[in-house]
């Protein structure tokens, strides 16, 4: 005859909430007895018993010296997570968050219980997501968007060149400066041969604008005053006089926009050709402005016309998310979030606040697009995804089907939901309307 095998977890589940439920997981005595046993054999060395060399103590004996439960949190910490995970798949639970977990009884005999608190994704209602309206918009290039288009590219062109005339804002001149505080020449304050961009604001209050209108040999006097939060607590708020002297003077030289200029500047040979791709690039760019134009107005009358009841933990989730996306960027630049800090002066606390507004429209948008495609009955195919991954990683063949195979389920359920919002949006941008009626202004960033 066989043995029965124990069952090493068990869960029930009860509802506290429209969102929140609350799993009794229980740990059957066989396994949290290997659990135990783990701990001590992991942890005796540690102990110091009378009679005993360090390490040869016998459990029964520890237990005695430091108390009964003395590796039971130890314990609990081993068996939860596979306990824990079960429990969601037994009942097919997607908790939101990271759960609350409070430890009842235990003992070898009984074996252990847990109490997972978690919150799980909310229901949008949502109606009347037909007939949307958003901005009416033109698309097609303008004459002034063509020639500012060559202008910007005219400037990267520019050369500086020294000039004869009086120093004009954006000229670069090489100056020779003494700065006085009460009569007294200051720490820092001098400088030779020094090259400054009018109006890039490298020194402090009007020091730039007084320069303006003056020749090459002119020595002018400039006074100014420190501000209040100068990073020199000594200089703050106090007036200050500079003697500048203007060793030369810089000013840009425009290529003439001509068929030499197309050539030099892009891969055509006349000015024709390239301003026909410079509407090509305007046109295109106008195209997706107006798209965003689109899916920011659709979103937001669609959340403001849905019903739904967000568990905080939604948001901190996304949070969450963000820290960890706004990480693996800096650390692609070479830098660690401490150091970014650091240098801006900021505190996780203050990009997590920062951040909140965004991620809370995420997660609203996020539900309210779900309750659509359920509504629908918008679905996502294998090739979809497959599709989708392989733009994102810039993968194909064997290598693709490989990220596929080893995607997590959990990452891909979440990966297959965005690709279905985005379809569920593209529906209803789709079923929406142009208008010429004013309509409220929208940050794009929003």
């Amino acid at each position: 005859m066989g043995t029965k095998t124990e069952t090493k977890f068990t869960s029930t589940v009860e509802q506290l909430g429209p969102t929140q439920l609350k799993i009794t997981i229980t740990i059957g005595p066989e396994r949290f007895r290997e659990a135990l046993h783990e701990v001590y054999i992991k942890n005796k060395g540690y102990f110091n018993l009378q009679g005993f060399r360090k390490g040869k103590a016998p459990r029964k004996m520890i237990e005695q010296a430091y108390g009964r439960e003395v590796f039971y949190e130890e314990a609990f910490n081993i068996v939860l997570p596979d306990a824990y995970e079960a429990a969601l798949d037994e009942h097919s639970i997607e908790p939101t968050y990271r759960p609350e977990i409070e430890p009842g009884p235990a003992s070898e005999n009984d074996g252990a219980i847990f109490y997972a608190t978690v919150d799980t994704r909310p229901t949008a209602e949502i109606d009347g997501y037909h007939g949307l309206t958003y901005p009416k918009g033109d698309t097609e290039p303008t004459e002034d968007e063509i020639q500012q288009a060559l202008k910007n590219e005219q400037e990267k062109s520019a050369t500086q060149v020294s000039v004869s005339r009086p120093a004009e804002m954006g000229d670069v001149l090489t100056i020779n400066f003494k700065g006085y505080i009460d009569g007294e020449l200051f720490e820092g304050g001098e400088g030779y041969d020094h090259e400054l961009t009018l109006g890039s604001k490298q020194f402090i209050d009007t020091f730039e604008e007084q320069l303006v209108g003056h020749d090459v040999g002119a020595d002018v006097t400039v006074n100014v005053t420190f501000p209040e939060e100068y990073h020199h607590e000594k200089y703050a708020s106090k007036p200050a006089t500079f003697e500048v002297e203007i060793l030369d003077i810089q000013g840009k030289v425009l290529p003439e926009i001509n068929d030499e200029f197309a050539e030099n500047v892009s891969e055509f040979d006349t000015l024709q050709e390239y301003r026909d791709s410079l509407v090509g690039i305007i046109r295109k760019n106008k195209e997706a402005k107006l798209e965003n134009v689109k899916r920011t107005h659709v979103l937001k009358q669609l959340v403001e016309k849905a019903v739904m009841d967000v568990p905080e933990s939604m948001y901190l989730a996304r949070i969450d998310d963000m820290m960890d996306e706004f990480a693996r960027n800096i650390q692609m630049q070479g830098m660690n979030v401490e150091t970014y800090l650091r240098f801006t002066q900021q505190t996780p606390e203050g990009l997590r606040m920062a951040w909140r507004p965004q991620a809370e429209a995420e997660v609203k948008n996020m539900l309210v697009l779900t309750a659509i495609a359920e509504k629908e009955a918008i679905t996502v195919s294998d090739e979809e995804v497959s599709t989708r991954l392989g733009e994102i990683t810039q993968k194909e063949g064997d290598e693709l089907k490989d990220i596929i195979d080893n995607m997590h389920p959990t990452r891909r359920k979440e990966f297959e939901r965005s690709i279905r919002c985005e379809k569920a949006l593209q529906f209803v941008i789709d079923n929406a309307i142009a208008t010429d009626e004013p309509m409220p202004e929208i940050s794009l960033e929003d």
